[in-house]
């Protein structure tokens, strides 16, 4: 008996030890910035004659011809909702990601191809300017959605382009919402590994774009990107 009462008093003492570790904890985590998001991103094209192809990164005003092919890799390191729309050269809106029954929302260790499986995007022959609007988020773009979803009943030239007005002028708010934020930063890293998604013969052979991945960390949760495309 005269053991339990020190053993009692000790088991208080680590309990209270406990609590107060919990507490700093929690505090700790709460001090983090909140929506910071970490993923790696490539946006690659494969471009130039049968049998002498190459794998480039696809930058702002890169320069393209009709037949080249495109695709995007995402993999996040938190969780992210992932938005592309594309506009073509003729001013029309496709949204390329998500697709139907596919949701915008990725888990850390997803990696995420655009298009999917061994499909590339290929551009088309009708030449000119043509735009990728990627965007980034920690939380769903509920209203971003819903005015696509409206876009993709309409059929009529004028509501189509007031529509498409309409969801570029939201991405043009959200952009200016986040202008604040800091610049994300971008670094390289080394791992493995009409314009519509298509599985070309040779599709098995063709390259990787993953090796052109850099690492992006975003804070305030929302990245958002234009590739301005060049194509002839």
């Amino acid at each position: 008996m005269p053991m339990i009462r020190p053993l009692a008093r000790r088991c208080v003492r680590l309990f209270i030890l406990f609590c107060a570790l919990t507490t700093t904890m929690v505090f700790a985590q709460s001090q983090a910035e909140p929506g910071d998001m970490q993923f790696l991103f490539a946006f690659g094209a494969l471009t130039g004659p049968e049998g002498k192809q190459k794998v480039m990164a696809v930058q702002n005003e890169t320069r393209l011809g009709s037949g080249d092919r495109l695709k995007l890799f995402i993999e996040p390191r938190s969780a992210i909702h992932v938005y592309l729309f594309h506009l073509s050269t003729e001013g029309e809106l496709d949204f390329l990601f998500p697709g139907e029954g596919q949701s915008a929302r990725i888990l850390p260790g997803s990696p995420l191809h655009i298009p999917d499986g061994t499909r590339w995007f290929q551009l088309d022959t009708h030449t000119g300017q043509e735009k990728f609007l990627l965007l980034v988020s920690a939380q769903q773009l509920h209203r971003l959605e819903s005015l696509y979803a409206r876009h993709a009943t309409l059929t009529e030239k004028a509501a189509l382009q007031s529509s498409a007005d309409s969801i570029m002028n939201e991405i043009k708010q959200l952009r200016l919402k986040h202008q604040d934020l800091s610049a994300p930063a971008e670094k390289p890293v080394r791992i493995g590994g009409s314009l519509r998604g298509q599985t070309p013969k040779d599709a098995p052979i063709f390259p990787d774009v993953t090796p052109l991945a850099s690492e992006i960390s975003a804070s305030g949760g929302f990245y958002g990107r234009t590739f301005t495309i060049d194509h002839r």
